[in-house]
């Protein structure tokens, strides 16, 4: 591109995002009275490889095929010299994993089948065209500032009938939304887009994916050998014929998904939404606001309706395990159920033998399903005795001691900034023609992130401390963030301690990991405690929480004695998943590790 800041007759205006194969800049067209586009540029030295040249043409080619409302539309290929680029509709809003990380929790379900119902619509017509698009995920998916979802990047997208373009048994696409055949090395079809959409319509609804995993060989076991965890009754709204639907879509086999995307909206009760889905999903601002979730679920159930309704979902969940058995096992069940049933008949028995092993039957019933709870309830970890501590202290270093800089106390801006007080982005999310959207005015806790974006700390607490002491996980944090930051106000780390914990009871991630560096760096009640630490680390990083990752692999890096084993592997595959966060030192860390040899 030369320095006049022109792309053939288009005028550059902003670079909006940049990536390992090019930028993407915001653009106006001379020609037709300053018309808005977006550019996609692959870098000068890709233009040299057949293979990213012809990737980049293939996506060109299957956008050229396309034209819907809910899919990115191509204006032309454009060669200038030795570059290459890409000139399309700009769209104005924010990525859905934006929004998810933002929000830091589920949507509302209503918004989250008007944002499947438009996505379905595009991802239906693509396949009509003949176009597999192979990488739904979140950040494809950008809800624009009108309420409309545009299916965005179809770089790796495959038109039927044509050449592939990876050698047979080779994976491509997105690890945690690409269907079990597709990681064998499939090119997929129409039911691996389904699977990846039934993905993502899980993780907005209960704010967390289906499966996960430290490495990608533990997410591949995970989606190969495990059914999701149940939505019903833990996601409120959630019918048993929702969940259903969803679990169907999720099958590891593709013959037992349904047959298309139009048939899966169906079942979900999405299509029906169609008409009024941009005005429900309204705007990223509106998505942001938490009342959202509260007001779009359904009243709270009678007992008696939870318990049939997770009866049901539980006995349909059994019929789907034995559908995805081999026919020959199949019969094997059949056979089994049948000969339990009539043994009694058989081979008889006393009615007293009988009670005793129906009594001794529901003893161990009731005991593993009090264990069972009591697992759920409080999640202990085995660490032993906490000793030397001081001699512990310079194992797991303060945040302060990334650097030589004097030890201070914790600083939120590792992956966290109290100026918006929302986690990090992810490097590689989707940022062409995103537009930073007003946080809206709806609700207190949209007003309490105003508050902060605008830096008044004062007008913040006063919103937050009403919020907090209301159970409002999120306002708790907060609220401990200003008070341990001492931002508006002094320091007081009673006040940070005992909201922070009470947000991270409420198993809110930022808080759990925040935890953990206070009972690391002693600004917790009682002082230092690095068993506790530990602990809290490990509960934000199960949640995929960057800090937890990378500081629960300083532990695991150095070891704590008579607390957690030291384990290089375990330390190098945290920090691989902070650094995707990219949060800060994990990718230093990780160097390291692997210039040690050790990794």
């Amino acid at each position: 591109m030369s320095d006049q800041r022109m792309i053939g007759h288009y005028r550059i205006v902003e670079l909006l995002g940049s990536g390992a194969m090019g930028k993407v800049y915001a653009a106006a067209d001379t020609f037709i009275d300053g018309r808005e586009v977006a550019i996609k540029s692959l870098r000068a030295e890709l233009t040299q490889d057949p293979e990213f040249v012809g990737r980049f043409k293939a996506e060109a080619q299957s956008l050229a095929r396309l034209n819907h409302p809910n899919i990115t539309m191509l204006h032309s290929l454009l060669p200038e010299g030795n570059e290459l680029f890409m000139v399309m509709e700009l769209v104005r809003g924010r990525p859905l994993d934006d929004v998810l990380r933002e929000r830091g929790g589920p949507l509302g379900l209503k918004e989250c089948l008007a944002i499947v119902s438009q996505a379905a619509d595009g991802v239906a017509y693509a396949h009509q065209m003949g176009v597999i698009h192979r990488d739904i995920k979140p950040s494809n998916l950008m809800i624009g500032n009108d309420g409309r979802v545009k299916i965005m990047d179809f770089g790796i997208a495959r038109v039927q009938g044509s050449v592939r373009m990876t050698r047979a048994g080779t994976a491509i696409g997105t690890p945690l939304y690409m269907a079990p055949e597709q990681r064998r090395g499939s090119e997929g079809d129409e039911r691996s887009d389904l699977y990846s959409l039934a993905v993502v319509l899980y993780e907005i609804v209960s704010g967390a994916p289906p499966f996960a995993g430290l490495d990608e060989v533990e997410l591949l076991q995970a989606q190969i050998s495990r059914d999701p965890p149940p939505l019903v009754p833990r996601v409120g709204g959630v019918t048993p014929e929702l969940e259903a639907a969803i679990m169907k879509a999720l099958a590891k086999r593709p013959e037992q998904r349904y047959p298309s995307i139009r048939a899966f909206s169906d079942a979900i009760g999405a299509t029906s939404l169609r008409v009024d889905a941009t005005a429900i999903v309204q705007s990223p601002a509106h998505l942001l606001d938490r009342a959202t979730q509260t007001a779009s679920a359904s009243p709270a159930a009678s007992l008696p309706s939870v318990a049939l309704a997770v009866a049901k979902s539980r006995s349909t969940s059994l019929v789907r395990r034995f559908k995805s058995l081999h026919p020959a096992l199949q019969g094997v069940s059949v056979a089994l159920v049948a000969f339990a049933a009539v043994a009694p008949l058989l081979f008889g028995g006393d009615d007293a033998g009988a009670k005793k092993r129906d009594d001794r039957v529901e003893r161990d019933r009731r005991a593993t399903e009090l264990e069972s709870d009591r697992r759920q309830t409080v999640k202990t970890y085995d660490y032993g005795q906490v000793g030397e501590i001081k001699q512990v202290r310079n194992e797991i270093d303060r945040p302060a001691l990334m650097t030589d800089a004097p030890a201070a106390k914790p600083k939120c801006n590792e992956g966290f900034s109290i100026a918006d007080c929302q986690p990090s982005t992810v490097p590689g999310q989707k940022t062409a023609a995103v537009e930073k959207a007003s946080l809206g005015s709806a609700g207190t806790v949209a007003d309490l992130r105003r508050a902060l974006k605008e830096k008044e700390f004062d007008r913040a607490f006063a919103i937050g401390e009403p919020l907090a002491e209301s159970g409002e996980r999120e306002a708790q944090f907060i609220v401990g963030m200003i008070a341990l930051k001492g931002q508006g106000r002094s320091q007081h780390l009673p006040t940070a301690f005992k909201w922070i914990k009470k947000s991270a009871e409420k198993e809110f991630p930022d808080a759990q990991a925040m935890l953990g560096n206070m009972y690391q760096n002693g600004d917790a009640e009682g002082g230092e405690n690095l068993e506790e630490a530990v602990r809290w680390f490990m509960k934000a990083a199960e949640q995929n929480n960057a800090r937890g990752q990378f500081w629960l692999g300083k532990a695991y890096e150095k070891g704590v004695p008579n607390i957690l084993k030291k384990d290089v592997k375990k330390a190098g595959d945290l920090y691989r998943l902070a650094k995707a966060q990219d949060f800060p030192g994990a990718a230093e860390a990780l160097d390291a590790l692997r210039k040690s040899g050790k990794y």
